[in-house]
Protein backbone atom coordinates (compact mmCIF):
# COMPACT_ATOMS: atom_id res chain seq x y z
CA UNK A 1 0.00 0.00 0.00
CA UNK A 2 1.02 2.84 -0.88
CA UNK A 3 1.55 6.26 1.63
CA UNK A 4 0.77 9.65 0.24
CA UNK A 5 1.80 11.76 3.76
CA UNK A 6 5.54 11.38 4.22
CA UNK A 7 6.28 14.48 2.68
CA UNK A 8 3.76 16.37 4.75
CA UNK A 9 5.19 14.43 7.98
CA UNK A 10 8.77 15.52 6.90
CA UNK A 11 7.60 19.13 5.78
CA UNK A 12 6.47 19.04 9.89
CA UNK A 13 9.36 18.03 11.43
CA UNK A 14 11.50 20.02 9.56
CA UNK A 15 9.18 23.09 10.76
CA UNK A 16 10.02 21.59 14.54
CA UNK A 17 13.82 22.99 14.25
CA UNK A 18 13.38 25.82 11.83
CA UNK A 19 14.78 24.35 9.16
CA UNK A 20 14.38 23.38 5.67
CA UNK A 21 13.62 19.63 4.40
CA UNK A 22 15.61 18.42 0.93
CA UNK A 23 13.45 16.63 -1.34
CA UNK A 24 14.16 12.98 -1.41
CA UNK A 25 15.79 13.13 -4.68
CA UNK A 26 18.85 14.65 -3.12
CA UNK A 27 20.37 11.24 -2.01
CA UNK A 28 21.73 12.38 1.07
CA UNK A 29 20.55 11.09 4.61
CA UNK A 30 19.56 13.79 6.25
CA UNK A 31 16.04 15.36 5.59
CA UNK A 32 16.61 18.21 6.91
CA UNK A 33 19.00 21.29 8.01
CA UNK A 34 18.65 24.30 10.19
CA UNK A 35 20.64 26.42 12.07
CA UNK A 36 21.10 24.12 14.96
CA UNK A 37 19.66 21.02 13.69
CA UNK A 38 20.37 18.44 10.95
CA UNK A 39 18.50 15.14 11.26
CA UNK A 40 16.06 12.20 9.45
CA UNK A 41 12.70 11.60 9.50
CA UNK A 42 10.91 8.74 9.59
CA UNK A 43 6.95 8.04 9.81
CA UNK A 44 7.09 3.63 9.87
CA UNK A 45 4.17 1.41 11.24
CA UNK A 46 6.78 -0.23 13.28
CA UNK A 47 10.82 0.51 14.10
CA UNK A 48 12.54 -1.50 16.34
CA UNK A 49 14.90 0.46 19.12
CA UNK A 50 17.89 -0.92 17.56
CA UNK A 51 17.34 0.73 14.55
CA UNK A 52 16.44 3.81 16.06
CA UNK A 53 19.81 3.86 18.00
CA UNK A 54 21.32 3.13 14.70
CA UNK A 55 19.75 6.23 13.23
CA UNK A 56 20.58 8.40 16.14
CA UNK A 57 24.51 7.71 16.13
CA UNK A 58 24.64 8.76 12.57
CA UNK A 59 22.71 11.61 13.36
CA UNK A 60 24.62 12.58 15.67
CA UNK A 61 27.96 11.90 13.54
CA UNK A 62 25.75 14.00 10.65
CA UNK A 63 25.53 16.70 13.31
CA UNK A 64 29.02 16.61 13.78
CA UNK A 65 30.31 17.40 10.51
CA UNK A 66 27.70 19.92 10.18
CA UNK A 67 28.53 21.95 13.89
CA UNK A 68 25.25 21.02 14.34
CA UNK A 69 22.81 18.99 16.73
CA UNK A 70 21.83 15.32 15.36
CA UNK A 71 18.55 14.51 15.73
CA UNK A 72 16.12 11.66 14.43
CA UNK A 73 12.50 12.46 14.42
CA UNK A 74 9.79 9.57 14.49
CA UNK A 75 6.22 9.60 13.48
CA UNK A 76 3.99 6.63 13.92
CA UNK A 77 2.37 5.45 11.59
CA UNK A 78 -0.86 4.01 12.74
CA UNK A 79 -2.98 4.20 10.15
CA UNK A 80 -5.47 6.82 8.60
CA UNK A 81 -7.12 9.26 11.23
CA UNK A 82 -4.74 7.86 14.10
CA UNK A 83 -2.92 10.17 15.24
CA UNK A 84 0.30 10.28 16.78
CA UNK A 85 2.70 12.80 18.54
CA UNK A 86 6.41 13.32 16.98
CA UNK A 87 9.37 11.64 19.03
CA UNK A 88 12.62 13.34 19.16
CA UNK A 89 15.33 11.02 19.18
CA UNK A 90 19.02 12.03 20.10
CA UNK A 91 21.92 10.30 21.22
CA UNK A 92 23.41 11.88 24.92
CA UNK A 93 26.54 12.76 23.22
CA UNK A 94 23.60 15.54 21.28
CA UNK A 95 22.18 16.34 24.36
CA UNK A 96 25.51 16.95 26.16
CA UNK A 97 25.81 19.21 22.93
CA UNK A 98 22.80 20.99 22.92
CA UNK A 99 22.56 21.21 26.47
CA UNK A 100 26.18 23.24 26.74
CA UNK A 101 23.87 25.90 24.61
CA UNK A 102 21.55 26.17 27.53
CA UNK A 103 22.01 29.85 29.59
CA UNK A 104 23.36 29.34 33.02
CA UNK A 105 19.72 28.91 34.89
CA UNK A 106 19.33 25.51 33.53
CA UNK A 107 22.82 24.28 33.13
CA UNK A 108 23.47 25.12 37.16
CA UNK A 109 21.88 22.07 38.78
CA UNK A 110 24.08 19.64 36.64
Amino acid sequence: MSRTNWKQVERDAAALFGARRFPANMGGRLDFEGPLFVGQVKNPRVLSLAAIERLAIEMTLAGARHDKTGVVVVKRSAGAGVPTPFLVVMTQASWNDLYRLLPEPFTEAR
